[in-house]
């Protein structure tokens, strides 16, 4: 903050004020462009359109094709083994106790995107974008059922995430490449990121 006053300080003094409030000005408006991004990707991961979001279902679908618009819109590179896309495959049941035979065979799928800035070394950045659906598992709600949006738990993440790669991407003397990956399946058992570190 002191050298932003300085600074502030000495344009003013070299007569530079139109100069200076016209770069404050427009400071601020990539900072509210950016918190209005912020804003609409949370609300809309969260909305009820996309019904929590749960693992394997059509929320969760939605919510990995908006990603990967975003990436797109970006200039975000594919990092998946289908485009965009890792998916895997795993079994769920709400019922912990249930036997191998009475769970659902289901596939989710994690989101990819790649900065490469031919460097040696790769920053992986990541957050999961799944929830829990309705709370059949994973909620303390003992009321009727209801969609769990999610906003906090981890659309925020993930908005935090895209942030970041809209920023990382117009570093132009960047030293690392970066990997962004938002994770499916972490509310039932961090499948997505296991599957991940298992086969990258």
């Amino acid at each position: 903050m002191k050298k932003f006053v300085r600074s502030l300080s000495k344009a003013m003094k070299w007569g530079n004020l139109k100069s200076t409030f016209l770069f404050l000005a427009l400071g601020l408006q990539a900072q509210d462009d950016l918190l209005k991004q912020y804003q609409f990707d949370v609300a809309y991961l969260a909305s009820d359109l996309l019904e929590g979001r749960e693992t394997g279902k059509e929320g969760e679908a939605l919510a990995a094709d908006y990603i990967v618009q975003r990436f797109e819109a970006l200039g975000i590179e594919p990092k998946g083994t289908d485009g965009y896309f890792h998916s895997f495959d795993f079994k769920h049941s709400n019922n912990p106790h249930a036997s191998a035979e009475d769970k659902e065979d289901r596939t989710g799928k994690n989101v990819g995107g790649f900065i490469d800035n031919g460097a040696e070394y790769t920053i992986v950045i990541g957050g999961h974008y799944d929830h829990i659906g309705y709370g059949h598992f994973g909620s303390r709600h003992t009321g009727e059922e209801a969609i769990h949006n999610g906003a906090d738990d981890n659309a925020s993440g993930v908005a935090i995430m895209l942030g970041l790669a809209e920023r990382l991407k117009q570093w132009e003397s960047a030293t690392f490449n970066f990997l962004f990956i938002a994770f499916s399946g972490e509310e039932m058992g961090l499948f997505g990121s296991k599957m991940y570190v298992k086969d990258p």
